[in-house]
């Protein structure tokens, strides 16, 4: 049975098409405008800075824009612990450079800098062949098993534009379980059915493990976890990947709480099966219909993943300063 992503479903690009485990939702976050953080505003003003005039004068505007929202990511990355000092990686395709010699170029961090350390010009933007076709400010190198992980999802799904990966402590731990990820909570039941595994064959250094990887998260899913390594979500926008990346890594640690509250027996536990699980699911799909009525046709107007995104990007604005991230 087709089930559904129900939280990040609305995180979609415009014009792309829904799989089976997503809603036909859109957003224009793919598009390299203005970054959807709800801060236009603010957006104009960096645009007016000389650090964002000569970005743009570089890279160009959508590549900017994209740049800007990733390295906000960073931050927020940091701020969750979904980062592993210099070690993790966020990616994401850079606007309009599909017919570019050896594919799309993705964005990456530079390997040397602290996730809170990454800002929008510090990013080198690579090819599938793992060249670097500009290095940023930073002039870091590129981090090889993070170039395997991702450029394996990259070059395998044109469907998705960021790859979100991390060695958050709680998911690692369930990906080291037989068990996987259960359905305790509202969001580890909205990846039931949609989320993939691939099997551990040590650090990602051999460049053929990037076919078996694509293999694994096949052609529709959006979440893999990578078995005692950590866990990957992907989307058609950044805000999607960060949705699925929040959700996962809430919903592993409140089973990692649990199981150790009952000592690993499951028995103990409130896991539902069968009929009630089902009815969950159920309940899931209707969820999403925000018409479904009369107090969601008079109040629900809202995008739940994309309140999300700008929540958290203005506690990162607030934290670090606008300045010291967009530049």
């Amino acid at each position: 049975m087709k089930r559904l992503c129900v939280f990040a479903s609305h995180l979609l690009p415009q014009g792309s098409k829904a799989s089976s485990c997503q809603s036909s939702s859109s957003s224009d976050s793919s598009s390299g405008s203005a970054p959807r953080h709800g801060s236009a505003r603010l957006w104009s003003a960096l645009r007016a800075t000389s650090v964002a005039a000569e970005g743009i004068e570089r890279f160009g505007e959508a590549e900017w824009a994209m740049r800007c929202k990733l390295a906000v990511a960073y931050r927020i990355s940091a701020h969750y612990g979904w980062d592993q000092l210099v070690f993790n990686h966020i990616t994401v395709k850079v606007p309009g450079s599909g017919g570019a010699p050896n594919g799309h170029y993705f964005l990456i961090n530079p390997f040397g800098l602290r996730f809170d350390e990454v800002t929008a010009s510090s990013l080198l933007k690579v090819d599938m062949e793992g060249n670097i076709i500009d290095h940023g400010s930073a002039k870091g190198p590129l981090f090889k098993q993070g170039f395997v992980v991702h450029s394996a999802v990259h070059a395998a799904r044109k469907d998705l534009i960021c790859v979100w990966h991390s060695h958050h402590a709680d998911t690692t731990a369930v990906s080291m379980t037989k068990v996987g990820l259960l359905p305790l909570s509202q969001e580890a039941i909205s990846f039931q059915g949609c989320i993939s595994y691939h099997p551990f064959e040590g650090s990602a250094v051999e460049l053929a493990e990037r076919e078996r990887m694509a293999s694994s998260l096949g052609p529709i899913n959006k979440v893999m976890l990578l078995e005692n390594h950590g866990p990957l979500t992907a989307g058609g926008s950044i805000e999607e990947a960060f949705v699925y990346m929040y959700l996962l890594t809430l919903s592993c640690t409140w089973q990692i709480k649990a199981m150790s509250a009952v000592g690993g027996d499951l028995s103990k536990m409130h896991v539902p099966t069968g009929e009630a699980l089902e009815r969950l699911y159920q309940r899931a799909r209707e969820g999403r219909d925000k018409n479904r009525d009369h107090v969601g046709q008079k109040n629900e107007k809202y995008n739940d993943g994309l309140e999300m995104w700008k929540a958290v990007v203005r506690m990162m604005e607030d934290k670090h300063g606008a300045a010291n991230i967009y530049v």
